[in-house]
């Protein structure tokens, strides 16, 4: 029984009797439910019961060994609960809660539940089934003297059965990439240690395609049950083992509970502190008690064949593209409350660093407002050493007066673009001509650093010579809403590069060795309108050098703005074509090639030629079936949809088009 220190203020002792408060852990097997479940039952006011739906139908009758190690007939929680609830386990409570879940709560049953919930008529069994439940939850909270039940049961059919009056339940869908979740549930000889007198019993094991298809059934079902339930979210994996806290502080702000952020003490930025509890059924790690190491089980990249990881993607392909959880699925952003910033913390070392002068080079045309926020962000860095901010004004009279925004150690020098070809490329040139410092940095006259930004990435480059340049986890600020997108990765590859444009090496996160230029070159001012100029510089820099991240969002990148770019579609197909010549090795990534030749086709698109976007499209697909882009371009193609509409979807589920 988890101990328990404060009280939420809202979440009053007659709740715990009347309408008792359950988090309901919705999402397929071996998508991190078991971790999710067990922290936020580590926190105070709360417990954790692992697979309840499992009671009944598994664990009382095969008399399972609950989380603390006992047989559930002789582990003292379980006991007390059953008899605070129905006067004890005995074999008519649970046939009945067998039989009644068999007639409301299974899978082939939605559909009866789905028009009770409607229509607001519960029939007698669910009214009934619900009725229990809200018994059982009573009396755990009263056994654990805790506020929140947190249920791990995944199944969505059973959240919409427990969806009412009688149970205040809030949702939380945790996500997995489905070829993850494929390749976990097809290994062997995975023991279900809490089997307990029944010996030895392996856990489920499926087919790619049939662990594929159930996760596809399950992300499709959880989004009907989200519109019964007064609270619901998501939750990715990904996020939950490379930024637990963070992770669970906006699952428990979503749903709507209240909580002190102490009470995530236990979360480390590596591994989570858990006691032992008393969940039952799930996976093996139930039993892993103390310092739980948290490790991203990325073993499926490597040990997955190909032809199977293709399969799983594509039989969940209806989700991937259409659904909102696509960002959940692949890991990506967050969303969040605009104003929140972050901030890199000096650390001790920091003192005796050595922190040499960089210079940061802001190309501007045409946003004299916008640049000086810019430029305010820059200035009020808390880097320790001295730096040069060059604005250089493109193809328009140079604004002087910015130079009056520098600071002690902070210089601010204007300057035009004339040595070099018009167009961004060009006058990043031009600064990078004039630029003194050790280390160089860019930024667009759009986005907004945060305090820390610089100091985090010179200690970086610092402590790890081999890099070449180093981004960050920026924050996209769309129309109405903040997304947070970290870094995925402290290191980015050739090939994650040739596959992905890798939003957190955006031209306004990067800093940069002075020697980066003299290996890999500065910027191509050849390629057509200019388009794409920081993506091909990054690629001959993948080829010279590492690259690395700050996983940190460390950078507010504007998306409410129109892009120099947006719009111009034949541009957009003339310079990405050029690019696919210009560097070949990009064929070699089926996924980039892909994304590059949906790109080429959507802007045929947008341009009316619809027979070359239908080509392009199907070239597209046939290099790699699920490329969103070519079925962006398919859609706008078809539909005759107006191109900023369809990028304005592309947007809303995290994706643009470049």
């Amino acid at each position: 029984m988890n101990s328990v220190s404060s009280q939420p203020s809202d979440l009053s002792e007659p709740n715990r009797q009347e309408r008792p408060t359950v988090i309901y852990i919705a999402g397929a097997g071996r998508s991190g439910s078991t971790l999710l479940e067990r922290t936020l039952g580590a926190m105070p006011g709360h417990v954790n019961v692992g697979e309840l739906l499992d009671l009944f139908r598994r664990v009382a009758r095969a008399d399972e060994r609950c989380g603390c190690g006992e047989l559930f007939s002789e582990c003292p929680f379980w006991t007390e609960v059953g008899a605070v609830a129905f006067g004890g386990w005995d074999d008519a409570i649970l046939t009945e809660f067998t039989e009644l879940q068999v007639a409301v709560a299974r899978q082939r049953r939605m559909p009866a539940v789905l028009r009770q919930q409607v229509q607001a008529a519960p029939s007698p069994e669910l009214a009934r089934y619900r009725s229990l439940h809200r018994s059982l939850y009573a009396a755990i909270l009263q056994v654990a003297d805790a506020d929140v039940v947190v249920d791990a049961s995944k199944w969505p059919s059973q959240a919409l059965a427990l969806c009412g009056d009688d149970i205040d339940l809030r949702v939380v869908n945790v996500v997995r990439d489905v070829r993850g979740v494929a390749y976990s549930m097809g290994k062997r000889d995975v023991i279900r240690p809490q089997s307990g007198a029944s010996g030895v019993v392996e856990m489920d094991r499926r087919g790619v395609a049939e662990a594929a298809a159930r996760w596809t059934l399950t992300q499709a079902e959880t989004k009907l049950v989200s519109r019964f339930a007064e609270h619901h979210t998501s939750l990715a994996y990904e996020d939950l083992v490379t930024h637990p806290r963070e992770s669970v502080s906006r699952v428990l702000t979503d749903l709507g509970v209240p909580f002190d952020p102490e009470w995530l003490a236990h979360v480390g930025t590596d591994a989570i502190d858990l006691p032992s509890s008393h969940g039952l059924s799930g996976n093996p790690s139930r039993f892993a008690h103390g310092s739980v190491a948290l490790r991203h089980d990325l073993a499926w990249t490597t040990k997955m064949p190909r032809s199977q990881r293709l399969t799983a993607t594509a039989i969940a392909a209806p989700i991937l593209i259409t659904d909102h959880l696509t960002k959940a699925a692949r890991g990506t952003p967050m969303t969040i409350d605009k104003g929140v910033t972050s901030h890199q913390s000096p650390r001790p070392e920091d003192a005796s660093r050595e922190w040499p002068l960089v210079s940061v080079v802001v190309t501007t045309r045409g946003r004299p407002e916008l640049v000086r926020e810019t430029l305010a962000g820059i200035v009020q860095q808390d880097y320790p050493g001295e730096m040069e901010i060059l604005v250089v004004h493109d193809q328009e009279e140079p604004d002087h007066t910015l130079t009056e925004m520098g600071a002690a150690g902070r210089t601010v020098e204007v300057m035009l673009n004339t040595a070099h070809a018009p167009g961004l490329a060009g006058a990043r040139n031009s600064g990078l001509d004039a630029a003194r410092g050790t280390f160089i940095a860019t930024s667009d006259d759009d986005d907004v650093w945060h305090p820390g930004k610089l100091r985090a990435q010179v200690r970086l480059l610092s402590d790890e010579p081999d890099l070449l340049a180093v981004g960050s986890g920026i924050r996209l600020l769309f129309p109405g809403r903040v997304v947070e997108w970290p870094g995925r990765s402290p290191r980015i590859s050739q090939k994650t590069l040739l596959r992905n444009r890798v939003k957190e090496l955006h031209s306004s996160t990067l800093v940069m060795r002075r020697e980066t230029f003299a290996r890999a070159g500065q910027y191509a001012e050849n390629l057509p309108h200019g388009y794409a100029e920081d993506y091909e510089f990054l690629l001959r820099v993948a080829q010279v050098g590492a690259i690395g991240v700050v996983r940190e969002p460390l950078a507010d990148i504007r998306k409410d703005n129109q892009s120099w770019f947006l719009q111009r579609a034949e541009n957009t197909s003339e310079a990405l074509t050029f690019l696919l010549k210009l560097h070949p090795e990009l064929k070699t990534s089926r996924p980039g090639h892909a994304r590059i030749l949906g790109q080429i086709a959507f802007a045929q698109s947008s341009l009316g030629h619809r027979r070359a976007a239908f080509k392009l499209s199907g070239q597209a697909l046939l290099r790699y079936p699920v490329a969103p882009h070519a079925y962006l371009a398919l859609a706008q193609a078809t539909t005759g949809v107006d191109p900023r509409r369809a990028l304005g979807l592309a947007r809303r589920f995290g994706r643009g088009l470049s």
